[in-house]
């Protein structure tokens, strides 16, 4: 198998939709909103620290509601995301719409959910050969690990949207881009208002663990669960050259507003570790710090 680098990004729930998208591309997706304003609508805001505003370029990324293609957590104003049914039906209708788009079923969940991945491509390659013919480097983008951490599902819609229907097509001319919406599909499902006490939003928060409450961020190497034997296999037949698992702080107040982290001097591969440290991160925190952010490296060695 070829190595592939690993990397994680958090997102703060107080921010509660950010799209981190390393691209020299700064023209923004027009939008008719200004600014985002906080408001007293999850149940646990009482017992939450008050929420600061905040105002930067990534909002622009943001469609308005009654835009065609805007996704369900622009529909239903930036607090709820939509359940496994209404992701897919919504994923479909955009494969379904682009020449770049195609769906990939790695396997089924222990409730017999289906698991998804969408793969973008220039040419439109249906297969993981047709994918490594064009001789891009690959990055497989993966949400929902713990599916009460989904703001980067909701955020990969936004991505391959605008990729199909916006201004983003170009970042396919240099990269093919997998996207896996939930790997825990059965925790997605269920969903609670009482999910994460600590954590602002979404209003339906899944749960961490699997149908068979095992934790699947903690199944990399062991592979008891049928999701990380799914994944697995398709890291081992599509052979990404970048490997992001995205998830949100879990109610950590952090400074930051975006965390992101990756492999150890220590690890596997220290040469992997060199291009992140070196090349990954710097990209990353220009980017972010652009946008209005405050970006923040961590250690992934204990997630």
């Amino acid at each position: 198998m070829r190595r592939f680098l690993l990397a994680s990004l958090w997102v703060s729930p107080l921010l509660f939709c950010v799209t981190a998208s390393a691209t020299t591309e700064q023209q923004a997706q027009p939008s008719s909103l200004i600014s985002i304003t906080p408001a007293n609508t999850f149940i646990n805001d009482s017992i939450l620290p008050q929420i600061q505003s905040w105002s930067g370029a990534s909002e622009t990324l943001l469609m308005a509601a009654d835009q065609p293609w805007a996704t369900p957590f622009e529909q239903q104003g930036y607090l709820s995301t939509p359940n496994y049914d209404d992701t897919m039906a919504w994923l479909d209708k955009l494969v379904d719409s682009s020449d770049l788009l195609h769906k990939v079923n790695l396997g089924k969940s222990p409730q017999g959910r289906d698991i998804w991945m969408i793969v973008a491509s220039s040419e439109g390659a249906e297969t993981a050969t047709a994918l490594s013919n064009n001789d891009k480097a690959t990055v497989l983008v993966q949400a929902g690990i713990h599916s009460g951490e989904i703001d980067g599902k909701d955020a990969g819609m936004m991505l391959l949207r605008d990729i199909s229907h916006g201004n983003k097509r170009a970042l396919l001319e240099n990269v093919n881009f997998l996207f896996i919406p939930i790997l825990s599909v059965d925790a997605h499902e269920r969903s609670s208002e009482y999910n994460r006490v600590n954590q602002r939003g979404p209003i339906n928060m899944g749960w961490r663990t699997t149908a068979n409450n095992l934790n699947l961020n903690r199944d990399y190497a062991k592979a008891d669960a049928l999701e990380m034997q799914h994944l697995i296999r398709a890291i081992n037949i599509w052979q990404p050259d970048l490997y992001i698992d995205v998830h949100v702080t879990d109610g950590i107040d952090y400074q930051y507003d975006v965390t992101f982290g990756y492999n150890v001097k220590q690890g596997y591969s220290p040469s992997s570790f060199t291009w992140l440290e070196t090349i990954y991160r710097p990209a990353i925190e220009a980017v972010l710090t652009e946008q209005g952010h405050i970006p923040g490296a961590i250690s992934v060695c204990d997630r």
